[in-house]
């Protein structure tokens, strides 16, 4: 039923990019591309998030609320199998939009974050 009913329904990449991902492996990604940036001083891999979430979304905030240009950006997640969430002063924006305004507001609006996606 729900094939024959979205059959036709092409999502954009901003649409796709709020329904695929979460897990641990977004999240690790998310300190890779944080500790690219200068943000963090560290990363974790997939297997540490996994046991570790709530710690690492911590970590994540934490970082992003200690430096003055990237308060009031946020990540949320549920487990290890829901989507995260990705914020800007409240308002939910794709993972793409976010990590292109973290760019940004860092002054770096050419880094290559979509390698980290």
């Amino acid at each position: 039923m729900a094939k024959e009913i979205l059959k036709d329904e092409i999502l954009t990449e901003e649409e796709l990019d709020n329904v695929a991902g979460g897990t641990r492996g977004e999240l690790s990604c998310d300190t890779k591309l944080l500790n690219a940036l200068g943000v963090m001083d560290y990363f974790h891999e997939p297997g540490y998030c996994e046991n570790h979430m709530e710690e690492v979304k911590g970590d994540v905030n934490d970082a992003l609320q200690g430096v003055d240009a990237l308060k009031g950006f946020s990540v949320t997640s549920v487990d290890v199998k829901s989507a995260n969430t990705y914020s800007i002063d409240g308002k939910k924006v794709s993972r793409s939009k976010f990590y292109s305004s973290v760019c940004k507001a860092l002054g770096k609006p050419d880094f290559n974050f979509k390698q980290y996606l």
